[in-house]
C-alpha cells in the first residue's frame, strides 16, 4: 500500500492496526484507575492461577497456596496498612476458631488474601464499604458510586466489623 507516495508493506499496515485496536479496546474497558482493575480475572485462562484443579478440572472451592503471590503481582505489601496476617491456619491456633463457609482457606488451610477479598465480586456499588467513604466521580447514571475493596462483608455504617466478626465474635 503507498501513503503519500511511500510503499508501507502490508505487515506493518496489521501490526500497526492490530496495536491501535489494542490500545482502544484498553481505553474502552475496565484496565483503567476508574475502571475494574480486576476485569481480567473475568479470563478463564485466568482461573489455574488461584484455583486448584484435579484431573483437568478446575475446582472453584480449592485454591493453591500460592494464590497470594498472584496478588502480590500488583499490590505491594507495603502499601497495604493494617492487614490481616495471611498464611496463618485458624482452625489449628487461636483455639480452633471457626472460619465462616464463605471466608476462603487455601489448600492448606491457612488464610490469605481472597479470605477477606474477592476477586470476582463488583468493583463498584452504590453502597458504602465504610462510614466515610466518598464517592468517585463516575460518567455512569445511578450514581452515587463506591469502590467496594472487593470484600466479602462490610456495611456502610459499621464499616469492617461484619467482616472481622466472621471470625472474631467478640468485635
Amino acid at each position: 500500500m503507498k501513503i503519500r507516495g511511500v510503499r508501507i508493506p502490508a505487515g506493518v499496515l496489521a501490526v500497526t492496526a492490530g496495536v491501535f485496536c489494542f490500545a482502544l479496546v484498553l481505553v474502552a474497558s475496565d484496565f483503567f484507575p476508574s475502571g475494574n482493575p480486576h476485569v481480567y480475572f473475568q479470563n478463564a485462562q485466568q482461573c489455574l492461577k488461584c484455583h486448584l484443579s484435579y484431573q483437568g478440572k478446575m475446582e472453584p472451592t480449592r485454591f493453591s497456596t500460592e494464590t497470594d503471590a498472584v496478588c502480590f503481582g500488583c499490590h505491594r505489601k507495603d502499601s497495604l496498612g493494617r492487614s490481616h496476617p495471611v498464611t496463618v491456619r485458624p482452625r489449628e491456633k487461636y483455639w480452633k476458631m471457626k472460619v465462616p463457609p464463605d471466608f476462603r482457606l487455601d489448600d492448606g488451610g491457612r488464610m490469605m488474601c481472597l479470605t477477606c477479598h474477592t476477586a470476582h465480586s463488583a468493583y463498584l456499588s452504590t453502597v458504602k464499604a465504610y462510614p466515610k467513604q466518598v464517592p468517585i466521580s463516575s460518567a455512569s447514571s445511578g450514581g452515587p458510586y463506591y469502590k467496594t475493596l472487593f470484600l466479602r462483608r462490610s456495611s456502610p455504617t459499621k464499616g469492617w466489623q461484619p467482616l472481622c466478626s466472621g471470625c472474631h465474635e467478640e468485635m
